[in-house]
């Protein structure tokens, strides 16, 4: 019997990390060992999310890898003068608003131009499908969208919108583009993390005129693979950095949107407050936010660990460790942090928007907060730190949430009815 192949485009792939890029590693990995298929990845080779358009940041050197079965390609964002970051750039700001659906996307973040050549180089013909993530990287959402009306084959895209704080949020500027709409129009298949992705992808198409079926939508949502997670260890992370005092942990990518700046400053509150506590951030390199904790006074600096390009070892080692996870973005899909914070037992903090609202059961398993309310964020923290029965009883409950709903060892042939059914 012939192998399906399949072809899955993400901005980043592994060892990169973020929310979209290990959904993407999730599902091509299963699809290679479970299903049984020929799986290609194509990506870029940014390392760091900063990478996608700062052609100077860290990139992955290897183009070529077999990880897992996964036969892995990477791009080069640019290509000729358009590795030039001042040019690259000079591109995205003149064009990716530009009215023309294929001028737009072509400029759109990544410029990894190389991809298009491979259109032209590779053969397609008896590939089974073609899936796509995330926004807003349209401009891989243009190369899937090439080959699949080159080849005739289906299109699937996973777009993980981000929906904001609320439907007036700036932030939505960045993944609402009218230019955008003709992906999700020609789409089989949209795989969304939550009802609430689905209703304001819905609606933002129905506003520029396209009106999209309710059985054009998967809601997939995410999940952990629990035993792959359960072998932290907080004794050796606390003995490591020799930490005493409870421990509040922020996981990911470290900026403004997703709330490091303002848990820093809701903490200076708690700090205040006589409560002795540390303050521990894991992630990928992140330059503004470490220019930031440079200008953090000294008394507050003291008490912040901020740990670049952490393992998964010690990132389960801290959220062994850690009594709270706040990580209260308004740049989330879905938070797969939220759920491995679950996973050791400990309550979340996290933005009161609509997409979160459906995972997080505010006051029960952890709290929804405004995305910039310092004082509330400190007030609740505080709450949870001179609590320690509530604090435990919430994260048992956002435990036993996992176990039930979202571990992957017992939801993940959801797959299934999306690929062997299409």
């Amino acid at each position: 019997m012939k192998q399906t192949k399949v072809l899955n485009i993400i901005q980043r792939y592994h060892p990169a990390k973020g929310g979209a890029e290990l959904f993407i590693k999730i599902l091509s990995e299963y699809q290679s060992k479970n299903l049984g298929y020929n799986v290609d990845v194509w990506t870029t080779n940014a390392y760091t999310p900063d990478a996608l358009w700062d052609l100077n940041d860290e990139i992955v050197e290897q183009e070529k890898e077999n990880i897992e079965g996964v036969h892995v390609r990477r791009f080069a964002v640019g290509a000729g003068i358009f590795r030039n970051k001042y040019i690259n750039k000079v591109v995205r700001v003149l064009f990716d608003r530009f009215p023309n659906f294929k001028i737009a996307n072509l400029a759109s973040c990544p410029t990894a131009y190389g991809m298009l050549k491979a259109i032209d180089e590779t053969d397609f013909s008896d590939y089974a499908y073609v899936t796509v993530s995330s926004t807003p990287y349209y401009f891989l959402f243009y190369v899937g969208y090439l080959i699949s009306k080159k080849y005739n084959i289906p299109y699937i895209i996973a777009p993980a919108y981000h929906t904001g704080e609320h439907k007036h949020d700036p932030l939505r500027r960045k993944y609402f583009k009218k230019t955008a709409v003709p992906f999700f129009e020609y789409a089989s298949k949209i795989l969304v993390n939550t009802k609430a992705e689905q209703i304001a992808i819905m609606k933002f198409c129905q506003d520029n005129g396209v009106m999209l079926k309710e059985e054009k939508f998967v809601v997939l949502g995410q999940g952990i693979y629990l035993e792959k997670i359960n072998g932290g260890d907080g004794k050796r992370f606390r003995e490591k950095y020799n930490l005493n005092d409870p421990i509040v942990f922020q996981m990911g990518s470290k900026n403004y949107e997703k709330g490091s700046m303002n848990l820093v400053e809701s903490m200076k509150l708690v700090w205040d407050s006589g409560i002795k506590c540390h303050l521990v951030f894991g992630g990928q390199y992140s330059e503004d936010f470490s220019k930031y904790l440079e200008g953090v006074e000294g008394k507050y600096r003291e008490n912040i660990l901020n740990i670049d390009n952490i393992s998964d070892e010690e990132k389960f080692d801290v959220f062994d460790a850690c009594n709270i996870f706040s990580m209260i973005s308004k740049t989330d899909s879905f938070g797969i942090v939220y759920l491995e914070a679950w996973a050791y037992g400990k309550p979340v903090l996290a933005c009161n928007n609509e997409a979160l609202s459906e995972i997080i059961s505010n006051g029960v398993d952890g709290y929804l907060l405004k995305f910039d309310d310092i004082k509330s964020i400190a007030n609740t923290i505080e709450k949870l730190l001179k609590d320690e029965k509530l604090t435990r009883d919430m994260g048992m409950k956002g435990r036993k949430k996992v176990e039930e709903k979202y571990d992957w060892s017992k939801g993940i042939k959801k797959i299934d009815e999306i690929y062997v059914k299409l």
